[in-house]
């Protein structure tokens, strides 16, 4: 934390909500870099795609969650962003 808990005795309830706001909003823009990562390890990589072990483990997810985690609106964010289909559609 990059201030301690002690400061918020002394925000003002509107400062509070805002700097609570924000805080959900980063772990928003963290949440989705985190499908985009998992969409292109698994969709996007060649020869083969990354384990689901190995994602898991590296994303702090189930196998399942790392399954379910991304959609088809992440694959399309990744395939605009590097200029190709995934492999499934190569």
């Amino acid at each position: 934390m990059s201030e301690p808990l002690t400061a918020l005795d002394d925000l003002a309830s509107d400062d509070f909500l805002r700097q609570l706001a924000a805080l959900r909003e980063q772990r928003d823009q963290i949440d989705q870099h985190i499908r985009a990562h998992l969409a292109y390890a698994r969709e996007f990589t060649a020869p083969r795609p990354y384990t689901l072990a190995s994602l898991a483990e590296a994303a702090g997810l189930s196998i399942s969650g790392v399954r379910t985690a991304y959609t088809p609106a992440d694959c399309d964010a990744v395939a605009r962003a590097l200029g190709r289909a995934p492999r499934s559609q190569s």
